[in-house]
């Protein structure tokens, strides 16, 4: 994020710097995306507020 959004001395860029790689990353979403999911079991070790479900952080 830091290397995105700020300029070479550090300051907060104030334009879009287009990514080179999230179209690839959409494309790959949309193909794969019916075969992605959680398998959870009978529930034992699943952890619904502390996991990490859809993000890098928790709920």
């Amino acid at each position: 994020m830091h290397a995105k959004f700020t300029n070479k001395i550090g300051d907060v860029i104030r334009y879009h710097k287009k990514s080179t790689i999230w179209p690839g990353i959409k494309l790959v979403a949309r193909i794969n995306r019916p075969y992605m999911g959680w398998l959870v079991g009978n529930g034992a070790n699943i952890e619904f507020w502390r996991d990490t479900w859809a993000k890098e952080i928790p709920l």
